[in-house]
């Protein structure tokens, strides 16, 4: 064939199949997509209407609050900004969101190149869905492992049908991360192999006291900077625990009255809630009432956001309280 029949044939087969091409090169940016199963439509972008779980999940993942998943928030490796609210140091604290190896190089404070629990200020379940082989402790290959997608949703997103029990169908993440946490490979998770075996409640300022002389000092605050010194109100450059354990009640302009109001209701109901489940199993984060934390809500208070904020900065302050009370 002559080099003229070449090019012939070869601007026949491309003008022949461009829809073809088009759609296997959409194809193939959507199989690179986070949850990319739940995208029904192939448009690259999530609903609620889509999304495979319950409305606390959704949020989980819905960064900048837009009602839909897309962008970084379906895009393999992306985080969320680690900019955190530091009006509650307590929730911010729960969860590792930057798992870079600078991270797990600051949190290594005996430069052993592993992370004991002692150097862990996180959730436990967090801790566990990483710490793949049980040895308790975490490998800078383990902190930073890129399967697992699904950081953010708890054992109480995913049981959406509340059987206790996590089915691949209602699992988010990869199925590597499944089949790791699947100790007897019965195709189901259940709660002590998603959590692990922890029953006590988390003591904040006693995993970020690493040295254990009853102060934070800066090199062990890991946070928001701006928050570090504003509980630190003597301006003496630690924390002490009754500055660490204030921090809900030192208000800033931006904590009016209806997040008060929340909050003095949460707490309470908190406390109550921690007490029931002492002789349980710890799970703050599968509250229900978290879910909508408008408990005694009342429009006269003021803005029900601002409540519901409130709401769940005492609940979680309290339910510890209860637990370990």
């Amino acid at each position: 064939m002559t080099t003229s029949a070449w090019c012939a044939a070869g601007l026949c087969l491309a003008l022949a199949a461009p829809a073809g091409a088009q759609e296997q090169a959409q194809r193939r940016g959507n199989n690179a997509m986070r949850f990319q199963e739940m995208d029904t439509n192939r448009d690259g972008t999530i609903t609620r209407d889509e999304w495979r779980g319950n409305d606390r999940s959704f949020r989980n993942h819905d960064w900048n609050g837009d009602g839909r998943l897309s962008g970084d928030e379906v895009r393999p490796g992306a985080r969320r900004n680690a900019n955190w609210d530091d009006r509650d140091v307590e929730t911010s604290i729960a969860s590792e969101t930057d798992r870079s190896s600078t991270r797990f190089r600051a949190l290594d404070h005996d430069r052993d190149n592993r992370l004991s629990r002692a150097e862990w200020h996180a959730g436990y379940e967090e801790f566990s869905r990483l710490d793949r082989n049980r040895d308790n402790t975490l490998t800078l290959a383990e902190f930073t492992a890129a399967d697992d997608e699904d950081v953010e949703d708890r054992f109480g997103d995913l049981d959406t049908n509340n059987d206790g029990r996590v089915t691949r169908d209602e699992w988010h993440g990869s199925t590597a991360v499944f089949s790791a946490l699947d100790a007897n490979r019965d195709g189901v998770l259940t709660r002590v192999e998603a959590l692990g075996q922890e029953t006590n409640a988390p003591n904040e300022f006693r995993n970020i006291d690493v040295n254990n002389d009853g102060f934070i000092a800066r090199n062990e605050w890991h946070w928001n900077a701006a928050a570090f010194d504003r509980l630190d109100t003597n301006r003496d450059g630690r924390l002490a625990r009754a500055e660490f354990e204030n921090t809900a009640d030192t208000r800033s302009p931006q904590e009016n009255e209806a997040y008060w109001a929340g909050y003095g209701r949460g707490r309470q109901e908190g406390q109550q809630a921690g007490r029931e489940d002492k002789p349980r199993h710890w799970d703050l984060e599968g509250q229900r009432e978290l879910e909508t934390a408008d408990s005694g809500y009342e429009a006269r208070m003021g803005n029900r956001a601002d409540y519901q904020r409130g709401y769940r900065a005492g609940f979680r302050r309290g339910y510890r309280e209860g637990f370990g009370g």
